[in-house]
């Protein structure tokens, strides 16, 4: 079976799938075939793969063998660790993913030979994962950049008290919410490029400005 699937982000009515459509059915007719079954869900992209309801239902329907059509690779997931783990639960239950926004992955005909596929989609893992290690590298710079400016400017304000950088915030939220994943705090203090010790500091300071605000 051949089934597509759509997804936007909001919950508004005048916003819609049809530009998904449009490009889905473009693309059947051009290779001469017709979807079994087009799903679409309205839920935030934020959202992990795994909680979206139709797209857990489709997941429930979906057989080894049949193909899933998505206009662009992102809806697979919420961030590329998730795209990259939900492409390869799919490749693994022998389901071909077909992306339209994605070299190689977006040809009619190679999809259709197995170990053509197959090597196609182990080729994208890899570089999928690479561009996520690369976003988490610059993660990690702009994270040490705001520690170096909050550590400059306690030099010269004298204050003897470590200041919270806005990059922490802004990752630590992502970090609460679950956006990396199972990372656990010493992964998530690696990843920043700072000791437990100094993770934990900053995560007081947070709380403690949470309750001054509060």
């Amino acid at each position: 079976m051949i089934f597509g699937y759509m997804r936007i982000s909001t919950q508004k009515e005048k916003q819609t799938t049809d530009r998904q459509r449009i490009t889905l059915d473009q693309y059947a007719a051009a290779n001469n075939f017709n979807f079994d079954e087009i799903l679409e869900e309205r839920i935030s992209g934020n959202v992990q793969a795994e909680r979206r309801p139709v797209y857990n239902e489709l997941k429930a329907r979906i057989r080894k063998g049949d193909i899933l059509i998505i206009t662009d690779i992102d809806r697979l997931g919420r961030n590329a660790d998730d795209v990259i783990m939900e492409f390869k639960k799919l490749k693994a239950d022998g389901i071909r993913v077909i992306a339209l926004d994605t070299p190689y992955l977006n040809e009619w005909e190679k999809i259709q030979d197995s170990s053509m596929y197959n090597m196609i989609a182990d080729i994208f893992i890899t570089l999928k994962a690479h561009i996520a290690q690369q976003e988490r590298e610059k993660t990690v710079a702009r994270i040490n950049q705001g520690l170096q400016v909050a550590k400059a400017k306690g030099k010269v304000l004298g204050r003897p008290k470590a200041e919270l950088p806005s990059n922490f915030i802004k990752e630590y939220d992502k970090f609460k919410k679950g956006e990396y994943g199972n990372v656990s705090a010493s992964g998530f203090a690696k990843m920043l490029g700072i000791g437990r010790s100094t993770l934990y500091k900053y995560i007081k300071l947070y709380e403690d400005k949470e309750r001054g605000d509060s």
